[in-house]
């Protein structure tokens, strides 16, 4: 959406590389299974408190509004009838809406909280990197090769 690009650098690589990282540990961490959810979980690698540190970054850092988590779910689920096809049935349409639902809440509720202290945005951006990472390592998602084409490299 035209309204929100003011919010992204000039140039979207970064932002692209980004996106498909989350997205790919997202997906290994909600994979995950019964076992695993039993075992306790290093906060840095807590798939929650990674999502609730992020949503905390897109709304007071990067000053992203509410309004635009709908705009990138439609985005989201167009990208993926786009890359995915008719691979993209309703069941799997409906798991990525629910997943994409929890989440996005997720964000805005911890963006709904304020935060004491003045984090600069390249800090901020830092550690969400050094964190992400942590939890590609941890869940075995190679970071050079998330499972996405070289495309995106």
């Amino acid at each position: 959406a035209p309204g929100y690009r003011n919010l992204f650098p000039e140039d979207l690589s970064g932002q692209k590389k980004k996106l498909i990282r989350m997205l790919a540990f997202v997906v290994k961490s909600v994979e995950w299974s019964d076992e695993d959810w039993k075992n306790d979980v290093n906060p840095d690698e807590h798939l929650m408190l990674v999502v609730l540190a992020l949503g905390r970054r897109h709304t007071h850092l990067y000053r992203v509004p509410k309004e635009a988590y709908a705009v990138v779910g439609e985005a989201l689920m167009w990208t993926l009838l786009q890359g995915l096809g008719d691979a993209l049935d309703p069941k799997t349409r409906g798991a990525w809406a629910l997943l994409y639902e929890l989440l996005s809440k997720t964000m805005m509720m911890a963006g709904a909280v304020e935060v004491e202290g003045d984090v600069s945005a390249a800090d901020a951006e830092r550690n969400g990197e050094a964190a992400l990472l942590t939890q590609m390592a941890s869940a075995g998602i190679d970071e050079a090769r998330p499972g996405i084409g070289e495309e995106l490299s």
